[in-house]
C-alpha cells in the first residue's frame, strides 16, 4: 500500500482555475504565480474541484480513463499531487 493511499487531497483557496481545452490555467493568487496542467493534471483537477478525493480514487480515476499500470499511475500522481502541495494549490485533508 502507498503510503499516501489514505490521505485526501482538496483544492486550496489561495488559487482560481481555469479550464481551457484539454488543459486547466491555475493562478496562485498568495504568490503571483501562473500553472499549466496537462491532459492528466487537468482530469485529477477537475475531480478535485468536485470536492476532496483519496490518493486511491485519483489513481483509479486516471486508471479509467488512461491505459496505464497501477505503479506508474501512483508514481505520476504521487509526483502531481507532491507538487501541487509544495505550491500550495492543493492541500493534505489529513
Amino acid at each position: 500500500m502507498n503510503e499516501l493511499s489514505n490521505k485526501k487531497f482538496s483544492l486550496s483557496t489561495a488559487q482560481v482555475s481555469s479550464n481551457m481545452a484539454d488543459e486547466v490555467v491555475i493562478l496562485n493568487h498568495d504568490k503571483g504565480m501562473y500553472y499549466g496542467l496537462s491532459e492528466v493534471g487537468a482530469l485529477v483537477w477537475s475531480a478535485l474541484e468536485s470536492g476532496p478525493k483519496s490518493f486511491d480514487e485519483l489513481c483509479e480515476l486516471v486508471m479509467n480513463e488512461y491505459e496505464v499500470d497501477r505503479v506508474n499511475c501512483e508514481e505520476d500522481i504521487a509526483a502531481l499531487l507532491d507538487e501541487l502541495l509544495r505550491e500550495k494549490l492543493v492541500v493534505d485533508e489529513a
